[in-house]
C-alpha cells in the first residue's frame, strides 16, 4: 500500500508542477491538494486502526492493509470533495451578505 500511495503522491506532485508550469493554477491547486491528502494519510490511519484495536485486538496482516488503505482513501475522498467544491464556492459565500 505504501508503494502504491507513495507513487500516487509523487505523481500528484509532478502533475501539480506541470500544471503550474503551463499556468493552470486551478489544476495545480487540485493536484497539490490530492498529494497533500495522501501525505496526511498516515495520520488518518490512527482513526482507522484505533477502533479496530480497541474492539477486536491487533489486526491480521490483510486487515491491517485494508485499514491502512482506508486512511488514505478517506483523505482522498475529502480532498476530492474540496477540489470539486472549489474556491469559487468559497468566494461566492464570502461575497454573499451576512445573515443575522
Amino acid at each position: 500500500m505504501r508503494l502504491v500511495f507513495g507513487s500516487a503522491m509523487a505523481a500528484a506532485v509532478l502533475l501539480g508542477f506541470a500544471a503550474v508550469r503551463r499556468g493552470d493554477i486551478a489544476g495545480h491547486r487540485a493536484w497539490m491538494t490530492r498529494g497533500y491528502a495522501i501525505g496526511l494519510g498516515a495520520g488518518t490511519q490512527v482513526f482507522t486502526h484505533l477502533p479496530w484495536v480497541l474492539l477486536l485486538g491487533q489486526p491480521g496482516e490483510a486487515t491491517r492493509t485494508v485499514l491502512m488503505a482506508a486512511g488514505w482513501v478517506v483523505n482522498l475522498a475529502v480532498a476530492e470533495w474540496a477540489v470539486c467544491r472549489g474556491p469559487a464556492a468559497a468566494g461566492e459565500r464570502a461575497a454573499a451578505p451576512a445573515r443575522r
